[in-house]
């Protein structure tokens, strides 16, 4: 039976849920950049072989993070202080990469920022004290068990 402190509030399901959410989605571009490496359109374009390689940058720099993304939001399902650690890691370093690519390639397109914006709620939920509470706590109190 579930202490009373154990219980999940709504908060701390919103973020399990968006975390997971953050990691299907990034493993789905990754499997649609991989797709558009073998489409016929890809294959035909002059200079295939530059797009094709490009395409399997982008899918290896979206698809590291989508699976360590999809493993950290499992620790936050189970409650574990490293699935805290490595959603919030997860999250900041996609986000640097973003604002990275933004700032570095001074490219200001509407997507690239509503898609680094769309990494600063969840770091923010994550940091927010409720949220921190519930997976800290669980750290020290598997540290004083054992």
């Amino acid at each position: 039976m579930m202490d009373a402190n154990m219980k999940r509030s709504p908060l701390i399901t919103i973020v399990n849920v968006l975390q997971s959410c953050i990691g299907l989605v990034l493993a789905g571009l990754t499997v649609y950049l991989l797709a558009l490496t073998r489409s016929r359109e890809t294959l035909t374009e002059p200079d295939a072989s530059e797009t094709v390689h490009g395409l399997l940058i982008g899918a290896v720099v979206l698809g590291v993070p989508a699976l360590i993304t999809l493993i950290a939001a499992w620790g936050l399902w189970k409650r574990r202080f490293w699935g805290w650690v490595l959603s919030l890691a997860t999250d900041v370093g996609v986000l640097a990469v973003f604002v990275y690519n933004i700032v570095g390639e001074n490219d200001r397109e509407g997507s690239e920022i509503a898609l680094a914006a769309g990494f600063v709620v969840p770091i923010i939920l994550l940091l927010l004290p409720s949220v921190r509470k519930f997976f800290w706590n669980t750290g020290t109190a598997a540290k004083l068990s054992s």
